[in-house]
């Protein structure tokens, strides 16, 4: 059982609700709730801000990134964050779409005033030395990918984070480590497949 599990089961139980009076509120099905109690699933962005408003806490407190329940009010210096999913690279080309909560591998926080839907993580050493194996490429799928952008791409099933470049009517998928070579694709056959640019990279340090 996840952390977001155990403290969404706790406050719920706090409030003095059913899981069936949480689902009412919600507008989802009981079974929904009791998946999400028991970590067979994991709620989407706009569910767990939903769930901070409804308890009086914060996403932080509800992933638990903090001890804390309490909310804060910042000052209007402070960056605030907000959580994304991040997904695995090799299971990230899902015709497009990376709306399968049970796909969460974990959530990081970005600033809220910077774009960013998605993470996924960068495999290998294709794109060294920008990106390393572990490091989470974040994505917005909402910008346009314009030549010589850095985009997250699925061809034939397996998703790559490329810099893209369109030429005459192809498309190339450039690494920045020299030692592999370009990926050449007709342009017709890739525009359904661009997932969305990549606009940042997390890297973790221990």
């Amino acid at each position: 059982m996840s952390v977001f599990s155990e403290r969404l089961k706790e406050l719920r139980e706090q409030k003095g609700w059913s899981q069936r009076d949480l689902a009412r509120m919600l507008g989802v099905s009981p079974g929904t709730v009791a998946a999400w109690e028991v970590g067979r699933n994991e709620p989407n962005q706009e569910t767990l801000r939903r769930f901070a408003d409804l308890f009086d806490t914060t996403v932080d407190y509800l992933l638990g990134l903090t001890n804390d329940p309490k909310r804060r009010h910042l000052p209007p210096w402070a960056i605030q964050l907000r959580p994304i999913p991040v997904y695995d690279g090799a299971s990230a080309g899902l015709k497009g779409r990376f709306t399968d909560d049970e796909s969460v591998v974990k959530w990081v926080m970005v600033p809220m005033n910077r774009p960013g839907k998605f993470g996924v993580i960068v495999h290998g050493d294709s794109m060294e030395p920008i990106m390393k194996d572990g490091d989470v490429a974040v994505v917005d799928p909402d910008l346009a990918v314009d030549s010589g952008s850095l985009a997250l791409v699925v061809v034939e099933g397996e998703a790559y984070v490329k810099r893209v470049y369109f030429q005459d009517g192809i498309v190339v998928l450039q690494s920045i480590n020299e030692k592999y070579p370009p990926i050449t694709i007709p342009r017709r056959k890739l525009e359904a497949y661009i997932i969305g640019r990549v606009v940042t990279i997390i890297r973790e340090c221990f």
